[in-house]
Parts: structure tokens; C-alpha cells; sequence
């Protein structure tokens, strides 16, 4: 692997927090081995243990950075289990996590290679808590300092994913399932735009919620009034439910894992 000139950047995102010198650790470790290198905080506030959350998150930030950037990622409920660490490429970028499902949303379109992380190649001094500090910073520094992952781990053609695609339930009817609440409260379907397209881009659309159908899929929030709901694709081409200046999970009493019916003539 050859890495482009220049400063390598290693982006950090994890649940962390920043009170207890957790994100201090990693960056020393990445410092310590990469002194030139630009290391930028996406989050530390990733809620405790929430992987959709942080799979979300991931995909909203990473495709904007410059080629040949490192994007390290530790929320990782599981460590210290056998559950496997993972270095994977796709295109230019290299990504460096847990396996747990945080590449669900990032791979969904997109190809991709991955490696197992040979986790005893990386000392006897392995805290069983602290795999960023002790496994995944160091692996950036093998990454950033020209090291091909296959140096370090052994090449995996499967990885771990929780997302779920929509399902056609008949002839103008699907049944959807909300991926994700983001800060704002909308609730976020799995259901893209490409999902639209492949059902002959349909125009007539509504979708059934308890207290009744949203109307149509709007461009703004502000085709909405204040307060109201409403359905609108959200940044990076998703569906989502939303309400105009409030909360729709909230005002819906939804979360992850609920469905909703969207129709479509």
C-alpha cells in the first residue's frame, strides 16, 4: 500500500466521552508513531454501546475526506470477546473497527476489503478494555506509516452487518423498519432513494402510521407548518419521518426497530 504524500489523517469517532483521558490515550499512541500526523475529532459523544448510532454516523462524514484517509472507529460493546477487529478498504480509504456491525450502513453500495487483525501481533500488553488504545490506534500507525493490512491480519470475505433491507409486502406496499433516531429525533427508514427508483419511481406516495398517513414526500422542512409531520429524504438520500421543529420520535412514540407501511401507486 502506498499512501499518497502528505500529512496522513486519522479521523476518530467513538463513545468515549472526553472527561476521562480515554481519546488522550489513542491520540498519544497514533502521535507517538505518526508525528506529523492531523488527527480530527468527528465525535466522543456517541451514545454508550450504540454502534447503529455510530454506523450512521460514519456514513455521513466519511466519503468527504481526502483520499487515503484513515477512519478510526471504537464503540465497541464487545471487547475483549471473540468478536474480530477489522481493517477494511474501501476505495481510496481505509477503516479500522470493531466487528460489529458499525460498516452495516457504509457497505451497503459500495465494495470493500477487509482484513482480521491479528491481535497477537500487537504485544503481550493487551488490556482487555482497551482495544482503541492497544489494537486500533496502533493499527492506524501501521496504515498511515505504509503498512499493507495483510502485514497484520489475515483477509475476511464477510463482515458483520445488522442492516435490513425493505419489504415488499405486495404490489404498492412495503413495510419498512426505522434504522435509526438521529439528534434532531427523526426517525430514519430503511428505504433510499435508489429503493424509489427501483420500484418504477412512483409518485403517489403515503405512509400509515398509527395516528393516521403522511402525504407524499416532501423536499423541506419547511413544507411543512411548525409542529407538523412529515416525510423527506434526509441528507444522504435516506427516507425519514420527521416533524417540522420537533421531535418525531417523540410525538410518534417510535424508535429503532419499529415499522411503518409506506403505499405507492
Amino acid at each position: 500500500m502506498n499512501m499518497k504524500s502528505g500529512k496522513p489523517i486519522i479521523t476518530l469517532l467513538t463513545d468515549f466521552g472526553t472527561e476521562d483521558g480515554y481519546v488522550g490515550a489513542m491520540k498519544g499512541v497514533i502521535l507517538s508513531g505518526v508525528p506529523d500526523a492531523t488527527i480530527v475529532d468527528i465525535s466522543h459523544n456517541i451514545e454508550p454501546y450504540n454502534v447503529r448510532q455510530a454506523a450512521y454516523t460514519l456514513l455521513n462524514y466519511a466519503h468527504l475526506f481526502p483520499g487515503d484517509t484513515i477512519h478510526l472507529i471504537v464503540v465497541d460493546p464487545g471487547v475483549g470477546t471473540g468478536r474480530k477487529g477489522l481493517v477494511v478498504q474501501m476505495g481510496d480509504y481505509f477503516f479500522i473497527a470493531p466487528d460489529n456491525g458499525v460498516f452495516s450502513f457504509i457497505t451497503r453500495e459500495h465494495s470493500f476489503r477487509a482484513w482480521e487483525i491479528d491481535e497477537k501481533l500487537f504485544g503481550i500488553k493487551i488490556s482487555s478494555t482497551f482495544h482503541g488504545r492497544d489494537i486500533f490506534a496502533p493499527a492506524a500507525v501501521r496504515i498511515a506509516n505504509g503498512e499493507n493490512p495483510s502485514d497484520f491480519g489475515k483477509k475476511v470475505s464477510e463482515i458483520v452487518s445488522f442492516y435490513e433491507p425493505f419489504q415488499l409486502l405486495s404490489p404498492g406496499e412495503c413495510l419498512l423498519k426505522i434504522l435509526h433516531v438521529d439528534h434532531f429525533g427523526n426517525l430514519i427508514l430503511n428505504f433510499s432513494k435508489g429503493d424509489l427508483q427501483k420500484l418504477g419511481d412512483p409518485q403517489n406516495i403515503k405512509i400509515r402510521l398509527k395516528q393516521g398517513f403522511l402525504y407524499g414526500i416532501k423536499n423541506t422542512f419547511g413544507e411543512a407548518g411548525k409542529g407538523q409531520l412529515l416525510a423527506l429524504w434526509d441528507s444522504i438520500g435516506f427516507l425519514q419521518i420527521s416533524q417540522n421543529q420537533g421531535n418525531a420520535a417523540a410525538a410518534l412514540n417510535l424508535g429503532v426497530g419499529d415499522q411503518v407501511i409506506l403505499k405507492y401507486s
